[in-house]
């Protein structure tokens, strides 16, 4: 069992790198990607603490917010040289302090209480390395000033609400470029949260496969055993590689939500990295990019 969508304190999730191996180690995961938002730094730590792990692989991989009419997020697994993801990042990071900033001003004309400080720091009193909405949330909680989550996201930070703010994002396709560029692989992440459905959803996807993209998640912790099986014969169908993942955050966030089994419905065979290392092996033999070896004897 693997789980190649996971975030930690390096983005909005709540465990170090560190101690997702260890995690993804007791639980008897065999693989375990790395999926921070916008960000790649939490992948040298994620390594080095996988050295102690022979039998877990561990992926280098990012989420990306794209910029889209729905809401959609595209992953990268399989980075193999992070340069380029690090000075990518530092934009990003920017782009999302600023959009962070104007939440808190709309949060406080809206009557919130809520300063730069309360965000920027997590509750070890230690800076940030990212801004996301989550922190938000929990400082709206732990104050009292709203009860639960589905509050802040459903009436006041999602689009549509009086605090959203559009992130300045690149666009779909060029970020499914980027990461062809680099020889990792594209998958789209979560299909079930996107704000399209059946056949709309099928041709979207269509065109951005024909941009790009190499594969789809087809198990996570928000799919149904029915959307499940539609997003693998999508996959199968359109000839892309399968991915998928819990998209932990921590158990404080959502305590339903475990590293490697989501829900409890999410189970993804290893034979899914398998896969989509040697597309990415295969895509970096063609470019004449230079081959690391993974620090799992089986690749």
């Amino acid at each position: 069992m693997i789980d190649l969508h996971t975030h930690s304190t390096f983005s909005d999730g709540e465990n170090t790198p560190t101690q997702l191996i260890e995690m993804a180690h007791n639980i008897g995961l065999t693989a375990i990607a790395l999926t921070d938002h916008d960000v790649v730094s939490g992948c040298v730590e994620l390594q080095s603490a996988a050295k102690k792990y022979p039998d877990l692989l561990a992926i280098n991989g990012c989420e990306f917010k794209v910029d889209h009419p729905a809401t959609m997020e595209i992953i990268a697994l399989n980075i193999q040289d992070l340069t380029p993801y690090l000075e990518r990042q530092n934009r990003l990071i920017q782009a999302r302090k600023k959009a962070c900033m104007q939440r808190l001003e709309k949060l406080n004309k809206l009557g919130y209480h809520i300063k730069w400080e309360d965000v920027a720091f997590d509750k070890n009193k230690q800076p940030r390395k990212n801004f996301a909405k989550p922190h938000i949330v929990e400082f709206l909680l732990s104050s009292g000033q709203i009860k639960d989550r589905s509050f802040a996201y459903n009436q006041l930070l999602d689009k549509g609400c009086p605090a959203y703010v559009e992130l300045n994002a690149p666009s779909p396709e060029e970020t499914i470029d980027f990461i062809r560029q680099t020889g990792a692989v594209s998958v789209l992440a979560h299909p079930c949260l996107i704000r399209l459905k059946g056949q709309d959803l099928y041709n979207e996807v269509s065109r951005l496969q024909k941009c790009g993209l190499q594969g789809i998640e087809v198990h996570h912790s928000d799919m149904t055993k029915e959307q499940m099986e539609e997003y693998c014969q999508m996959a199968d169908a359109l000839g892309l590689l399968r991915s998928g993942g819990s998209d932990f955050h921590g158990e404080g966030e959502l305590p339903e939500v475990k590293l490697g089994i989501g829900r409890g419905q999410v189970n993804i065979p290893h034979q899914y990295i398998e896969r989509i290392i040697a597309a990415s092996n295969s895509a970096q033999n063609a470019k004449g990019m230079p081959l690391k070896k993974s620090n799992n004897s089986r690749y």
